[in-house]
């Protein structure tokens, strides 16, 4: 039989605790088949991480709120992948070019969703579980727009920077002068700063509270999205935002961003 790790105990512990709804710690061990001091050791553990309460009367432990948190995230985030889809199918129906939804996670973008076109033959680093930075994507510029100034510079100082191609921004005067131009457009460009060849559009998604949570972009080869074209593909991954925005909750109609 294999060991279980102290990770794997604490896990079933959990998910003991989450079928019982309240249970003590003799009946816990008893469940488990582990040793009381062990059972005690981890329910410890994770009641000082604040996933499990005790009841101070009973002693019996339960599942903490900080669950429902956690829910409230997930479910946050497959909201907005499924309130995004039908947009994200309509602009590349309108488009015919590969639509991205990518979402933030710390100083780095994630793309979660892509509703590709099927006639292009160029691979992108735009393929969903990708993961890249902000200073040189258009999401990444689409989401930095929306921040302070002072956060801007506190991400540009510690942003762990590397030149992709001869066109990735490389100095805070730049990407500064790339996040005014955002904030008055409405939609970013990441214009070959990632990958020769290949120029994305991208506009950010509002939750209901008006902070940015996602970002809906296009990408495809600079040969088709040319500089005339641009304009016309990034005002319309504004408005394919601003309707998903609007369709999250998010009401305030802002003068620069969706």
């Amino acid at each position: 039989m294999t060991k279980l790790t102290s990770l794997e105990k604490a896990l079933n512990l959990l998910d003991a605790v989450a079928k019982t709804k309240s249970v003590g710690l003799r009946d816990l061990a008893a469940e488990l088949g582990f040793p009381p001091s062990t059972t005690h050791r981890l329910l410890g553990v994770l009641t000082n991480s604040r996933y499990l309460k005790q009841d101070h009367e009973t002693k019996k432990y339960q599942l903490s709120l900080k669950f429902l948190e956690m829910a409230a995230v997930v479910r946050e985030n497959l909201d907005v992948i499924a309130v995004a889809r039908p947009h994200m199918v309509i602009l590349t129906q309108t488009t015919s070019e590969t639509v991205n939804l990518a979402f933030f996670d710390g100083s780095e973008i994630v793309y979660v969703d892509q509703v590709a076109n099927s006639d292009s033959l160029l691979r992108m680093f735009t393929r969903v579980g990708t993961r890249a930075p902000l200073y040189c994507t258009g999401v990444g510029k689409a989401y930095l727009a929306g921040q302070s100034t002072g956060f801007v510079s506190e991400y540009w100082r510690a942003a762990a920077k590397k030149k992709y191609t001869e066109k990735t921004i490389w100095d805070e005067t730049a990407l500064n002068r790339e996040l005014d131009a955002v904030r008055r457009l409405g939609y970013a460009v990441d214009n070959e700063e990632m990958e020769i060849g290949v120029r994305c559009v991208a506009s950010p998604i509002r939750q209901h509270i008006g902070s940015i949570i996602a970002a809906v972009s296009i990408s495809g080869p600079s040969s088709r999205l040319t500089s005339d074209r641009t304009p016309i593909v990034g005002e319309l991954v504004r408005q394919a935002a601003g309707k998903i925005s609007a369709d999250l909750g998010y009401t305030k109609k802002g003068p620069v961003l969706p």
